[in-house]
């Protein structure tokens, strides 16, 4: 008997300047990788944008300067093929929105909080540009979720249509800010997933793992949208980050990783099938994060790349259940995606911005 497996090729995106360790990858319209990533430099941080075109990288710095390792920047494409990316700024501490302009220069604006005009500090900022379904007027439309600090670090979805952000409460405040991961399927149903604690006085704050749904309204509604949630690991304590899948069709992936335990583990649903929570990878020795990262390829089947003691390691999910092949040394934030063809494409960092393109083969 044969098993498919991913062969993989390893490239250098940028060897220029320090990679700071947080990097989300993207498939753009043509089916090619890039990347969002923040690089050190002699005045401070800044946010790049890394594509790949006619087999060649090409570098941006957007001027945007982000935070530190604690959260995941965001990187999306419209269906123009326009990338628009999204993090955490490092000096006010604001939610960014940033959009390449057609001169090569970038845009970036603070996206508004539950304040109002005003903008208040945020945290665990994720972004997605709404895929184009022909249903105006969300099509190609820019949402973010994030933690506000506005009122009291709770989950809020900032959506902006007609140029005006529209912003949705999606859940109470949290006592810890450890992950939030926002996503659309294929049929643009959103979700977030996330963790809320709240200090019980417990040794470790219990930290359970929540699925928040936008529910469905009419097309020509315009006011925002309004989400239902519920707990969906409620054993989670000492939550490290999460990861949600994009695209998928009949299912939903959630990554995330245990402190306690160094587990990377795995939620995931299907349609006419009870939801469950898997161990994808057991407990390892070192000190550092697991930093899952989910994806699905164009037949459903659930992926999540993971670090594993200096190795990114990607998971499969089969008949048998979860199985790993290692991929490369490095260390940074893995982050996955498959484009539409079935090809795997993985960004990770070794202290530069690495990529690993990945083609099915048997073994």
């Amino acid at each position: 008997m044969t098993t498919q497996t991913l062969q993989f090729t390893l490239e250098t995106v940028d060897d220029s300047a320090e990679v700071l360790g947080q990097s989300f990858l993207a498939v753009d319209g043509t089916g090619e990788p890039a990347i969002a990533y923040v690089v050190g430099t002699a005045v401070g941080t800044t946010v790049r944008v890394a594509r790949r075109q006619n087999g060649h990288w090409t570098h941006e710095d957007t001027g945007g300067i982000a935070a530190g390792d604690d959260v995941r920047i965001s990187l999306s494409f419209d269906s123009a093929n326009v990338p628009h990316i999204a993090y955490r700024d490092g000096q006010s501490g604001n939610a960014i929105f940033a959009t390449r302009r057609d001169d090569g220069g970038w845009s970036r604006e603070e996206i508004p909080t539950q304040a109002g005009i005003i903008v208040r500090a945020a945290a665990d900022v994720s972004m997605q540009i709404e895929p184009n379904l022909n249903d105006p007027p969300f099509a190609d439309t820019p949402t973010v979720g994030y933690r506000d600090a506005f009122n009291g670090d709770s989950a809020a979805v900032a959506r902006k249509i007609g140029g005006t952000w529209q912003i949705s409460g999606v859940d109470a405040p949290s006592d810890v800010r450890t992950g939030l991961s926002l996503a659309f399927d294929s049929s643009a149903g959103l979700r977030l997933a996330y963790f809320q604690g709240f200090d019980d006085g417990s040794p470790v704050i219990p930290q359970p793992l929540k699925l928040a749904q936008e529910q469905v309204s009419d097309a020509e509604d315009p006011h925002p949208p309004t989400f239902v949630n519920g707990v969906i690991d409620p054993d989670m304590r000492a939550a490290e980050s999460v990861s949600m899948a994009r695209g998928l069709f009949s299912k939903v992936l959630v990554a995330y990783a245990d402190v306690r335990t160094r587990t990377v583990r795995a939620w995931s649903s299907s349609f006419g099938s009870p939801p469950s929570i898997d161990v994808v990878a057991q407990g390892n020795d070192a000190n550092g994060p697991r930093r899952p990262s989910a994806a699905g390829d164009p037949h459903q089947t659930l992926f999540i790349a993971y670090l594993d003691n200096g190795q990114v390691v990607l998971a499969r999910r089969g008949p048998a259940g979860w199985s790993g092949q290692p991929v490369a040394t490095g260390d940074g934030w893995p982050s996955l995606e498959f484009g539409k063809n079935g090809t795997a494409h993985l960004a990770y960092g070794t202290g530069r911005l690495m990529y690993a393109r990945g083609t099915v083969g048997t073994g």
